[in-house]
């Protein structure tokens, strides 16, 4: 995943130029932004299990049919990949709150 710093230093060099006016206030914007970013990593990684069971259930609670044979849901097994996959998704977004890009990882 590229950061905001690793995207300006790239399009600079790849010019064969120095970081103009404009991309070294991307990059302050970036920075004076870290620490919010960083709270809010800290507190979805500290809550995680329990914001993971949260999505999950109000998954199955808006769509009671994932619970119907051959859906997502039909049996134990399935429902705890479902919750499996929704942290694998709340790590991503927790990685890009760290990094302070949306990019792929």
């Amino acid at each position: 995943m590229k950061s905001v710093v690793t995207t300006v230093v790239t399009a600079a060099d790849a010019a064969g130029r120095m970081p103009s006016a404009s991309d070294l206030e991307s990059v302050q914007g970036s920075i004076q932004r870290a620490s919010a970013r960083l709270e809010a990593a800290e507190k979805l990684a500290a809550g995680f299990d329990a914001v993971v069971k949260e999505a999950g259930d109000a998954c199955f609670a808006k769509y009671p049919y994932l619970k119907q044979a051959g859906e997502a849901g039909d049996n134990q097994g399935k429902v705890d990949k479902c919750y499996r996959d929704i942290g694998h998704y709340m790590r991503l977004i927790n990685y890009c709150l760290v990094v302070g890009g949306t990019g792929p990882l």
